[in-house]
């Protein structure tokens, strides 16, 4: 059941991260309106934590994750405990301030919704779809 619930999330989690490279607010006072950061661009997976489990590449993990300033593309593939589990999604996204919405393109349209934090190259997104929370870290290429 991990395995399967892993599997499910892990691609949604990805796909929030995406949606929230897409932009972040501003100051709202700010009669320019708010600033957006343009966070398109090539990632590679730094780590994904789900359930308390954390892995990143010393445990395996890998991942990548291209973003434009609508779609994202994304390939992650995580261990397990009767071989890797790959998952590979595209889809569509948007931002409001520091709130992303996502959808997958794949059957089923995965929907999450979440908050993102960029810190330099690194990319946070921390998710939740389907009562499921997963946090994704990044890094700019």
């Amino acid at each position: 059941m991990r395995r399967r619930s892993l599997r499910a999330l892990l691609p949604l989690a990805i796909v929030a991260l995406v949606g929230l490279a897409g932009a972040c607010g501003g100051d709202d006072d700010d009669p320019a309106g708010p600033v957006e950061t343009d966070l398109s661009g090539d990632y590679v997976l730094v780590s994904v934590t789900q359930g308390g489990i954390t892995v990143g590449p010393a445990e395996g993990a890998t991942g990548t994750l291209a973003v434009t300033q609508t779609r994202y593309t994304l390939s992650v593939t995580v261990p397990s405990p009767t071989g890797p589990i790959t998952t590979e999604d595209t889809g569509t996204y948007a931002t409001d301030g520091d709130t992303w919405t996502q959808e997958s393109d794949n059957a089923g349209g995965f929907q999450g919704v979440g908050t993102f934090s960029l810190v330099g190259t690194t990319l946070t997104i921390d998710v939740t779809t389907a009562g499921v929370q997963v946090l994704s870290v990044w890094d700019l290429t």
